[in-house]
């Protein structure tokens, strides 16, 4: 996972962004993305504005989940020369791999894009369901209402991607994502089961172990739940049960203590202290450090003479 990592309207997609078919059958047709997360294992997430023209998605070889944000009316699905359904606000799509569409669009309109793979559907129904990974098949789906879909549609409207911590939170959302995905719209139709307890004393001294030793690594949500043989929708659970919070809000937290803890010291430039602690460059690290304790880490520096 590239933590905090986003790509602005102008930039280049890297290399493994040009594998992704669909992808590629918007830049064919001129779109860029306005925003582009990339996460665990080839996951991503990706807000792109759409103008005018049509749009072929020709047998994809991953999976794409579409959430419309808003001027959705813009865009209607054409099957046969025919107008066979029409967008709306908070419009949801699923595009499975194997899939074929066409697109016609009216207009501006804006929506999300969320990629994964066989892989992730078939360790989601594992983990989860205990399913064999050769019976779960997702459902092509066109312009449906799935309100909870919808609305995280809108919070990743409202997100900062840029800010200090995000790339892990949004990893969190996307194992989210994907599993509602598949329990809503995959012929497992069942409801995540139900999460109760917390972790034993030993996984919890574990767990705060192996944070504080790989602080600055990336840390996805797939690797911490796998430290204590857990599945990522029973871990996030049971870890915000023991530990009061999300796993990304306890990472973010231990990086900007151990940040407060090292700018006591003289010894290590403040530069040196944010790659330390697992933040990408000192710009981001100040932001984030002076969000949680009030100042920047040069006056906290001074101030602590």
């Amino acid at each position: 996972m590239h933590d905090d990592s986003t790509l602005a309207p102008d930039s280049p997609l890297s290399t493994q962004q040009d594998s992704r078919d669909i992808v590629d059958a918007l830049k064919a047709v001129g779109v860029t993305p306005r925003k582009l997360m990339e996460l665990d294992e080839g996951r991503a997430i990706a807000w792109w504005q759409n103008r005018t023209g049509e749009v072929y998605y020709e047998r994809p070889r991953h999976h794409s989940l579409s959430i419309y944000i808003n001027n959705g009316e813009k865009a209607k699905r054409i099957l046969n020369g025919q107008i066979v359904s029409q967008g709306f606000p908070g419009a949801v799509c699923l595009f499975p791999a194997g899939s074929r569409s066409t697109w016609q669009i009216g207009g501006q309109f804006e929506f999300f894009h969320f990629y994964f793979n066989d892989l992730d559907v078939a360790q989601c129904a594992e983990q989860t369901w205990d399913c064999e990974s050769g019976t779960v098949q997702l459902s092509e789906l066109y312009h449906a209402e799935d309100p909870l879909l919808s609305q995280t549609g809108k919070l990743l409207a409202l997100t900062d991607w840029q800010a200090p911590g995000q790339a892990l939170a949004m990893d969190h959302l996307a194992q989210w994502m994907l599993l509602q995905t598949v329990s809503r719209h995959a012929n497992v139709r069942q409801a995540p089961p139900a999460v109760k307890g917390q972790l034993s004393i030993r996984y919890r001294r574990l767990l705060q172990e192996r944070i504080n030793a790989q602080l600055d690594q990336p840390l996805s949500l797939a690797n911490m739940a796998s430290w204590v043989n857990l599945s990522p929708y029973h871990f996030a659970r049971l870890f915000r049960a023991s530990f009061g919070c999300a796993p990304y809000q306890y990472v973010h937290e231990q990086r900007l203590i151990r940040a407060r803890d090292m700018l006591r010291k003289r010894s290590s430039k403040i530069t040196a202290i944010a790659l330390t602690c697992g933040f990408n460059d000192s710009s981001q690290f100040s932001r984030a450090f002076k969000a949680r304790f009030g100042v920047t880490p040069s006056r906290y520096r001074s101030e602590a003479d």
